[in-house]
């Protein structure tokens, strides 16, 4: 790798007051080169396997479909299929940012991409012989 810097010298106009001050400003440009040694980007870099996906999506909605006392006996699926009714009901108009839907959408969002992380990263992992 080769790196050429150069600098320049750049004198600014005098300031229109009583005292002039000349002030100097230095700026640097660098030049990077980089050798190609062959090795080439992997551009399958995602690796996508249907199965995660399927396996994933099912691994979130079957929990997430189970009543818990935290959301009053009914399941975070459930209500956010219900709030997107309530929601699709009144359609031309959205819904309130104090509207529960934000959190029902966030929350189940959040676990089913956290799933297909997990399960894209336990798959490749194995294929890949990490856990052997």
């Amino acid at each position: 790798m080769q790196c050429a810097m150069r600098s320049s010298t750049a004198v600014r106009a005098p300031r229109p007051s009583a005292a002039r001050v000349m002030t100097v400003s230095r700026s640097r440009v660098v030049q990077v080169r980089a050798s190609s040694t062959g090795q080439t980007f992997d551009r399958n870099w995602l690796k996508i396997d249907p199965l995660v996906f399927g396996a994933g999506f099912l691994g979130w909605t079957v929990p997430s479909s189970i009543p818990v006392s935290a959301f009053g006996g009914q399941s975070l699926f459930g209500l956010f299929n219900a709030s997107i009714a309530e929601n699709l009901a009144r359609f031309p108009q959205g819904p309130a940012l104090s509207d529960k839907f934000w959190l029902y959408l966030i929350s189940w969002h959040v676990g089913l991409f956290v799933v297909l992380l997990l399960g894209q990263v336990g798959v490749q992992g194995r294929k890949q012989g990490y856990w052997s």
